[in-house]
């Protein structure tokens, strides 16, 4: 592309001609030498020369990018990372992306799959020999010359004696390619990311779509962390390869001396499924990663690492929670929704293509109602009105309570709001005889997957064949409540793919509560979110219209909630810091009661009701 007005004409003795580039921190040009020898440019933007956090984060680059030498990566020509306006410029690598390739013309195929993925690996070990982490391998990063690879860009690469930086807020990286512990521990990476990496792009190169591809950087983060990566298409040997440079558990990837072994064995003719060695004129479906919102497969993956918390789920009979304990955390559902919040955004500091990094809206989405009902055809409860929690044991409503949640086998209180509450993602204790066979989650080797906190047997939601079956039972209590005189419904267990993440995914979950929610609204019953603050971008779309939320004050997830749903949240609390904080955070905002965690009747041996 040529130069636009107001560009340099010249920096350090190089003369520029055209732009190659542009991304977060700076433009990159082709210039040349006074000798005519062509050069990649690359400059910071002005704004960012005032700041030393970045002058000092490319003094990093500069320095990390000369310190790797090979054939397969740019070498430093020259630079002056200390200059007015700080640059660097490495030899100019005549080619494409491998992002512009891919989205134009199609997956790689046999022999160019297997000169890639030796090319990068040969990359990869020369950047690691030196002690350099490049912490931001992706297609954009990846130029493609004659000749083979060649890796670009060390914007954020980390070597060991270099400063610890991360940008104030803000986590630094490209979300679909960045490694489990880059979102939960951005300062400890070793080169063990760099495999991760590696996977996610060659399953890329390979198919022309992402295997962790949410809708936001937020979900596709919670996927690197804790879903399987989606393979279809891949074909063998390369998903065997690509499974494990994708495990969770840095420690089980393989070594690069390792890949180098078994991409020599990669074929050099065939495709990704077995057709002839020819690429495809048609581009694959979306940019460098397909579409944003798909029902994900399930792909076998190995468990979450050791030591990382759970978030365990609620149990009781009668297809509802007659019961209840306190939610473990994942690290990034809190981190999710502490950025839903604030508002702060996943930052790529990368010259080569903004395509791969989607831009996060900075809040939840809201919408006033559901698409799938009128405004009037359900109606809402009251906002901020004394409100009680009675999943596990009815008794009278305490004075002044205004909305109530019940389970569906007991009556609505008379006078008073009613939300009837659901077991919809799990089986009852003891009712899995209720259910076909084929309709219970199962692993591998054929058993049902139980939630083993509740023995509560989980439903197999991930197809739309199955999930329609699953919905027919659960719409049948939903007109139940319907009948009773319920104007709410509150399905629980909507976060079960959290707990899970090996067999379900959040698009399969949200897939099954549409269909809850159409069904729900069509009987004139308003419906609540359960949990999940990590869904909370997906409120509106999903058809939600208000929430119940257990320990949002206890896990700092009250304001994504009052935000999402326009303060009609209902909280309830089963600690006393949890309801302090609950209090004096949103005690004026939002409805908030503590309840013992069993939610016993009163009278009963441990019932506790407290309020603000």
């Amino acid at each position: 592309m040529s130069l636009n007005p107001g560009d340099l004409e010249s920096i350090g003795g190089y003369a520029l001609v055209d732009r190659l580039g542009s991304g977060g921190m700076g433009v990159v040009y082709l210039g040349h030498s006074d000798s005519g020898r062509r050069v990649a440019v690359k400059v910071i933007h002005a704004q960012y020369a005032q700041d030393e956090e970045f002058r000092t984060r490319f003094r990093q680059e500069v320095a990390a990018a000369r310190r790797v030498s090979g054939a397969f990566t740019a070498p430093v020509v020259d630079a002056d990372p200390d200059a007015e306006q700080p640059w660097m410029a490495t030899l100019y690598v005549p080619g494409r992306t491998l992002s512009d390739i891919v989205s134009k013309e199609g997956p790689l195929r046999g022999r160019e799959l297997r000169t890639l993925a030796l090319g990068l690996v040969e990359a990869l070990r020369d950047i690691h020999r030196v002690g350099v982490v490049h912490r931001d391998l992706k297609p954009s990063n990846v130029l493609m010359a004659e000749d083979g690879p060649r890796v670009i860009d060390f914007g954020i690469s980390h070597a060991v004696d270099n400063q610890a930086l991360t940008v104030t807020g803000r986590l630094i990286g490209t979300p679909p390619f960045m490694s489990p512990e880059q979102f939960a521990a951005p300062r400890d990476v070793t080169a063990a990311s760099d495999v991760f990496s590696l996977g996610s792009l060659l399953v890329y190169a390979a198919t022309g779509n992402r295997p962790f591809d949410g809708a936001s950087p937020y979900l596709t983060g919670y996927q690197v962390m804790y879903e399987a990566p989606v393979l279809d298409g891949v074909a063998e040997p390369l998903r065997s390869i690509a499974e494990r440079c994708l495990d969770k558990d840095p420690a089980a990837r393989p070594s690069l001396a390792e890949l180098q072994g078994l991409f020599r064995a990669l074929p050099d003719s065939g495709g990704i499924s077995g057709e002839a060695d020819v690429r495809t004129s048609v581009p694959p479906a979306g940019r460098e990663g397909g579409p944003a919102e798909t029902s994900r497969p399930v792909s076998p993956a190995r468990p979450v690492p050791p030591g990382t918390p759970t978030a365990p789920g609620e149990g009781g009979t009668d297809g509802t929670r007659a019961g209840r304990r306190p939610r473990g955390r994942r690290v990034l559902v809190g981190l999710l929704a502490a950025l839903a919040v604030a508002g702060l955004s996943f930052v790529a500091v990368n010259i080569a293509s903004s395509d791969d990094a989607p831009q996060p809206s900075t809040a939840p989405e809201k919408a006033s109602a559901p698409a799938s009902a009128s405004p009037s055809a359900v109606t809402l409860p009251p906002k901020h009105v004394p409100w009680d929690y009675q999943i596990g044991g009815t008794y009278p409503l305490p004075t002044g309570v205004r909305v109530v949640s019940r389970d569906h086998g007991d009556a609505p209180a008379p006078g008073a709001y009613n939300i009837c509450n659901i077991n919809a993602f799990q089986v009852q204790q003891g009712a899995e005889g209720d259910w076909d066979s084929d309709l219970l989650l199962r692993d591998a080797g054929g058993d049902v997957v139980h939630d083993k906190d509740w023995d509560e047997a989980v439903l197999d939601i991930r197809t739309g064949a199955k999930r329609q079956r699953i919905a027919a039972e659960v719409n049948a209590w939903i007109d139940d409540c319907a009948e009773k005189g319920f104007k709410a419904v509150e399905p629980d267990n909507y976060d079960s793919f959290t707990r899970f993440p090996k067999y379900l995914t959040a698009d399969q979950a949200k897939a099954f509560m549409k269909l809850l929610v159409a069904h729900a609204h069509e009987k004139g019953l308003a419906v609540a979110q359960k949990n999940t603050a990590e869904l909370l971008a997906y409120r509106a779309s999903v058809g939600l219209d208000f929430a119940v939320v257990e320990e949002c004050g206890r896990w700092d997830e009250c304001g994504a909630f009052a935000e999402a749903f326009d303060n009609n949240v209902f909280v309830v609390e089963y600690t006393a810091k949890g309801m302090s904080k609950a209090c004096s955070g949103w005690g004026s905002t939002l409805s908030v009661v503590r309840r013992d965690q069993d939610v016993v009747a009163e009278g009963s041996d441990g019932y506790l009701r407290r309020t603000c």
